[in-house]
């Protein structure tokens, strides 16, 4: 590939006759280049005072081994000559880029970026489609993703952390938006916006050779200050008296035992409104998590897979079993086990308005999400000896490294007992040497 050079596009040198009849070609002086407006006639090309007056000129080696000449418009010299300098150091170094992919906007790229992820759950996709319509789209859009830079991103990050960020908020379809603020984000939504839909677009820039460096590696996401202790946490007692505030709220037996079922085995609330009386085995004393409530990329609810693909057993204390028995009597293998009272599968946010906010506010649980009983499930099982294998497998996490993050400091510490193992062998080492 050729230098990269700078033309300018308004004036010429020119071609005169001497007085000895001999031509010469002459260039403008600086004084004369200093004063447009008299530049003499011969120095002024076709298009003097017309657009940018600066060209970056290069040429661009195609597939077949041609050279394509390219061209980019500039108004000021110092901008011709950055860019040209720029373009000469990528194609000496082998890093070149077509500058035009450069010029795409963010929007254009989020687009393409989204639909590539052919393997993600309806869910995700909604999630992610929220989340670029909300937050991203709003400050990036129209920014070309070759002017993304890292202090821009940094100042956006700290816009988001004080709620002051652009942000417009639209129903489930995308239509109707209306702005509005966003108020303060904790570190988790900041990750899951900054670090993973508009990361995850940038990223794919890079990797199909639109960009060259991706403006936020290395970009530092505030951290979740919430201390290890403040792991959501009821006991036995707790517990029961949300299940009989359920059960005398609604006069059903069906809210009491998916009370017990999420404080002591674990499930999402998704996955265990899903299971249907097939799922059950009650003489092995477990349920088969084998599909959750979800909802497809147009909001409406849906079954669909557990998360992250994951499917499991989860174990059922005998008095649970003894509930669920009674539960399931006379019911067909596909019914669901969990019912409203029109036979129905409990639908988990009308579950969660029409009974876990009432019996809430009444109890140790006041303050705490349906989701948050997983921490109650795996913090009861911790404190009666499950290790972390069993816990993960409960839970349904990835790996057991997902469980350790979140639970280490459950575990009963052997510290004492480890170090009272090595002085005891530390005295029969000496006293055998003696």
């Amino acid at each position: 590939m050729a230098r990269a050079w700078v033309e300018d596009r308004w004036t010429k040198d020119a071609t005169v006759t001497m007085p000895d009849g001999t031509t010469q070609r002459i260039s403008p002086t600086p004084a004369q280049l200093k004063a447009l407006k008299s530049l003499p006639e011969h120095f002024k090309r076709s298009r003097f005072g017309q657009g940018s007056r600066w060209a970056t000129k290069w040429r661009e080696q195609q597939p077949d081994g041609s050279m394509k000449p390219r061209s980019k418009d500039f108004k000021l010299r110092r901008e011709a000559e950055a860019f040209a300098a720029e373009l000469e150091d990528d194609i000496r170094t082998g890093r070149y880029i077509d500058p035009s992919q450069r010029e795409r906007p963010f929007r254009e790229l989020a687009e393409a970026w989204l639909q590539s992820k052919g393997k993600i759950k309806d869910s995700t996709y909604r999630r992610y489609r929220r989340d670029l319509d909300n937050y991203v789209l709003p400050r990036w859009a129209t920014t070309p993703i070759g002017a993304i830079k890292r202090e821009d991103v940094d100042a956006w990050v700290q816009q988001l952390r004080d709620g002051v960020a652009k942000f417009e908020f639209s129903d489930s379809k995308h239509v109707n938006k209306k702005k509005r603020k966003s108020g303060k984000l904790s570190a988790a939504s900041i990750d899951a916006i900054v670090g993973v839909t508009f990361g995850s677009p940038l990223r794919y820039a890079t990797a199909q050779g639109w960009i060259g460096r991706n403006p936020i590696v290395g970009i530092e996401l505030p951290r979740d200050e919430k201390l290890d202790d403040e792991i959501p946490y009821l006991t036995y007692e707790d517990v029961e008296k949300l299940a009989a505030a359920a059960k005398s709220l609604t006069k059903r037996a069906d809210d009491a035992a998916l009370v017990h079922l999420l404080c002591y085995s674990g499930p999402r609330i998704g996955e265990a409104t899903a299971l249907q009386v097939r799922d059950l085995d009650l003489t092995q004393g477990r349920a088969r998590i084998n599909r959750t409530w979800t909802v497809d990329r147009e909001g409406k609810r849906k079954l669909g897979p557990p998360k992250t693909w994951e499917k499991r057993w989860i174990p059922l204390p005998s008095f649970l079993i003894a509930e669920l028995t009674t539960l399931c009597e006379n019911r067909a293998d596909d019914d669901y086990v969990f019912q409203t009272a029109r036979g129905e599968a409990v639908n988990d946010r009308n579950w969660y308005n029409r009974v876990w906010k009432p019996i809430r506010s009444e109890t140790a649980a006041e303050k705490l999400r349906v989701h948050d009983m997983r921490h109650v499930a795996a913090s009861l099982s911790i404190a009666a000896g499950a290790d972390v294998k069993l816990v993960q497998q409960m839970l349904g996490h990835k790996d057991a490294n997902e469980t350790l993050n979140t639970y280490a400091h459950l575990w009963p510490s052997k510290i004492g007992e480890v170090i009272s193992l090595v002085e005891a062998r530390r005295k029969k080492a000496i006293a055998a040497a003696a």
